[in-house]
């Protein structure tokens, strides 16, 4: 009797002490990427294959699983990646950093953890999982093939990368997608690099990528009316515009070649081509108004036209424009010199869902269909979501894009 109580106040005693050095090795706060990135970031990042087409770098996993399932928007997205990918448990984890990267459709991770952790992980491994994973050291290599024997894996080049990273701000994760990654976002050229914060109440992603554009840029200042479902502001006409043509009979795109914005207050989709209902402002100069009679004509058809002075507004519908002249107007939160965006997902979402499935988008308005059935991934996550802002800039060689996710 007395040896069975020995070794039960031994396995509390041990039990308790295991418990006790989980809870004061799990850090309180997470450790952010910080560039240039350190020996041992880089010795974690040097585990990526060179055939990896994105990777991502997470510092402390275990603290931004906890505000991944802390907000709103990330919540049921993170939920489903866990259900999905056999990975340790958040609490095996503690300070552990995870580089995690895509080839094809398998996504293989590296995940470095202490040594008491690791011998977790190995129990774990033993006993509850079938995972493919293998030990170099104490970095767990999971969902990764070995390369041929007596072939010597080739590394990725990640140099050029950093450097392209440089000027990021602190972030959770840092995510690079090299030529061959495919994926809408972000909308900008390959290989992009981002730094992404992350908190219960939001998500800022800053993303950077080479740019050959030498043109002299023209600062946006943006200015969004607050009950649009989404508004924009361009330097020039982009490509996505010229399907509005045809959505309402006339020429959308030139009114705003020389810079404007675009208000969007709802969508009338009892028809077989979505019509839009908004209104589209551009600048009261020579060439404005040039523009503005070529389309008068069509406009005050079905909407109407106004000169407000500095801007000349028109809207194809003939409720818009009461809504815009009556709305608030709210400020960007960053300059831009492509574009800036402003958006309210809670009435935007459902139009997205029904204009990935309309076909005669599909064949009149192949970019819009393209937009819309690229955020279809994301589209519940984003429902959850209170406001979505970005801004589009270029400059010094370098195409720079900002957003930001405010959730409820």
């Amino acid at each position: 009797m007395r040896t069975l109580i020995i070794i039960v106040l031994v396995l509390v005693v041990a039990i308790g002490g295991a418990v006790l050095y989980l809870a004061v090795t799990t850090p309180k706060s997470a450790e952010q990427v910080r560039l240039p990135l350190s020996s041992s970031r880089r010795q974690l990042l040097a585990h990526v294959p060179g055939h990896a087409e994105s990777f991502a770098l997470i510092p402390s996993a275990a603290l931004l699983h906890e505000t991944l399932l802390a907000n709103p928007v990330t919540r049921d997205p993170i939920v489903q990646w866990t259900d999905e990918h056999e990975l340790p448990r958040p609490w095996m984890l503690g300070a552990g950093s995870i580089v995690a990267w895509k080839s094809g459709k398998t996504t293989s991770y590296a995940i470095r953890l202490d040594g008491f952790r690791a011998l977790l992980v190995r129990a774990w491994l033993l006993v509850a999982s079938n995972a493919d994973a293998r030990w170099e050291g104490s970095t767990l290599i999971m969902h990764s093939p070995l390369p041929e024997t007596g072939a010597s894996p080739a590394k990725i080049e990640l140099e050029p990368l950093l450097r392209l990273a440089n000027g990021l701000p602190e972030g959770d994760v840092l995510v690079v997608q090299r030529e061959s990654a495919r994926g809408a976002f972000p909308p900008i050229g390959r290989p992009a690099v981002s730094s992404v914060r992350i908190t219960a109440s939001e998500i800022t992603l800053v993303s950077r990528a080479a740019s050959n554009d030498v043109r002299e840029q023209r600062q946006i200042r943006a200015s969004f009316p607050r009950s649009a479902m989404l508004s924009a502001a361009f330097a020039t006409s982009p490509r996505i515009i010229g399907d509005l043509n045809r959505l309402f009979g006339a020429r959308i795109d030139s009114l705003i070649d020389e810079g404007g914005s675009l208000a969007l207050y709802g969508v009338d989709t009892g028809t077989l081509l979505p019509r839009p209902r908004g209104v589209i402002s551009f600048p009261a100069d020579e060439e404005g108004r040039k523009q503005l009679a070529e389309v008068r004509q069509v406009a005050e058809l079905v909407g109407e036209t106004r000169d407000a002075g500095a801007q000349l507004l028109v809207s194809f519908d003939r409720t818009s424009m009461g809504l815009y002249i009556k709305d608030t107007f709210v400020p960007g939160t960053w300059p831009a010199t492509q574009w800036a965006l402003r958006m309210d997902p809670k009435p935007l979402v459902p139009i997205l869902r029904k204009a990935g499935d309309n076909a005669g988008l599909r064949f009149a308005t192949p970019r819009i269909h393209r937009a819309a059935r690229d955020l279809r991934r994301w589209i519940d996550a984003l429902e959850q979501a209170r406001t979505v802002e970005a801004a589009d800039s270029i400059g010094g060689g370098v195409e720079e894009l900002r957003v930001r996710v405010a959730s409820k």
